[in-house]
């Protein structure tokens, strides 16, 4: 059973007491990707007892599994994570998914098998997405794909409409724009896949009614990496379907201002958790 009330001020209090160096060493694990055969490495940081849900952070471009398990990174917003995550006793998981890949097709696969594979351990756990940036619109993109394995996603500046964001990125002469349209047409075309058609099935904004599971979004205005308008444009839609979500919109905020936010994050994890009981 969970329990939310009092969860964060556990968390604050486990925060307290814990050093660095007294969190769960992460555990490194891999499994094989049933699309192409590759091996992928994750890490977990177990719980103490039987986990009563899984975390999987889902890491930015450019980047890789390491970082979620990394508390100095974003003024220690993964300390923070880990430490909620191990107030609740939720399995926190940190896996490669095809490098740069943006949910690709064989990324999405990937996730299906890991989250098979952790499954094994507590049979209808519940599953929650997390994170920003890439992480974010690919969490986003799985539950586009996938919705009947996810129970939740809390999202920081998530592109919510690939299909206008490769466009965007593609026609940009930023380096780190281009290297990111790049990324997506590789990872989407691979073994012969339509761009094109690839990008219209992985939009948010386009396959808003597949999204059945609570969303918390954080986005900064002023993003200039992912503007924006897409992610108002897709809460207006999942509002209009009646869908559990709630926005924060960061007034001036730039790409990095909602991903290194703390201090709400437990309050970000409840609101999850309780608008999806009773999914899995």
């Amino acid at each position: 059973m969970l329990v939310f009330l009092g969860v964060s001020v556990v968390a604050l209090l486990v925060l307290a007491a814990l050093g660095q160096a007294d969190l769960p060493a992460p555990e490194r694990h891999t499994f094989i990707c049933t699309a192409d055969g590759s091996l992928w490495p994750y890490l977990v940081q177990p719980t103490a007892a039987g986990p009563e849900a899984i975390c999987i952070n889902l890491y930015g471009h450019y980047s890789d599994h390491r970082q979620g398990m990394d508390v100095t990174l974003f003024d220690g917003f993964y300390l923070h994570q880990r430490v909620e995550c191990l107030a609740r006793n939720w399995l926190y998981v940190c896996p490669w998914y095809d490098g740069n890949s943006w949910m690709g097709w064989i990324a999405e696969s990937g996730m299906v098998d890991l989250i098979a594979l952790l499954r094994e351990t507590g049979p209808g756990l519940p599953v929650y997405l997390v994170r920003g940036s890439m992480g974010g619109s690919s969490a986003l993109v799985f539950g586009v794909r996938r919705p009947d394995l996810v129970d939740g996603l809390a999202l920081r500046c998530p592109a919510g409409d690939i299909e206008r964001y490769h466009a965007y990125a593609a026609a940009s002469d930023d380096p780190t724009l281009q290297n990111i349209a790049d990324a997506i047409r590789i990872h989407y075309t691979a073994d012969g896949h339509a761009l094109a058609e690839e990008l219209r099935a992985r939009s948010a904004l386009h396959n808003a009614e597949q999204l059945t599971m609570p969303l918390h979004i954080c986005h900064g205005a002023s993003d200039e990496l992912i503007p924006v308008e897409a992610t108002r444009a897709l809460v207006a839609r999942l509002r209009k379907l009646g869908r559990p979500v709630e926005y924060i919109e960061i007034p001036d905020g730039g790409h990095d201002s909602p991903v290194a936010s703390t201090e709400e994050w437990g309050d970000v994890l409840d609101f999850i958790a309780r608008a999806g009981l009773g999914r899995s």
